[in-house]
């Protein structure tokens, strides 16, 4: 993958953390939990997208990706794997922006790794 891809899924991630909380927004709600993690993918990409990591870049993003994923577990921990106010359905749109999320994450965290910044 090039410049070109490392930035599309730049782009991909930010969209999709908007959409997610945009979501949540329309739909009245919105929980702290979530939208802590979806400004951490923010701040991560604001951060990459500058290359102000000085050291440590993978290790940087890794605890971005953690620290997603840690607070979307404890949502789930705390508010089950059903939304009660969506007649008890699973909720599948979570899974499938935290999956694709940390999938895009993963993959843009070690393009970036060597120099900091996305490419």
């Amino acid at each position: 993958m090039g410049t070109t891809s490392s930035k599309m899924i730049g782009i991909c991630l930010i969209l999709i953390q908007m959409a997610d909380m945009f979501i949540h927004a329309a739909a009245d709600q919105l929980e702290f939990i979530r939208v802590a993690a979806n400004v951490i993918i923010l701040l991560w990409m604001a951060v990459l997208l500058f290359g102000h990591f000085n050291s440590a870049p993978l290790i940087s993003s890794l605890g971005a990706i953690g620290s997603y994923l840690l607070l979307n577990v404890v949502f789930l921990a705390r508010e089950g794997f059903t939304n009660p106010e969506q007649g008890g359905s699973p909720r599948s749109i979570l899974f499938a922006l935290v999956l694709s999320t940390i999938v895009l994450s993963i993959v843009l965290a070690f393009k970036s790794n060597k120099k900091g910044a996305i490419q």
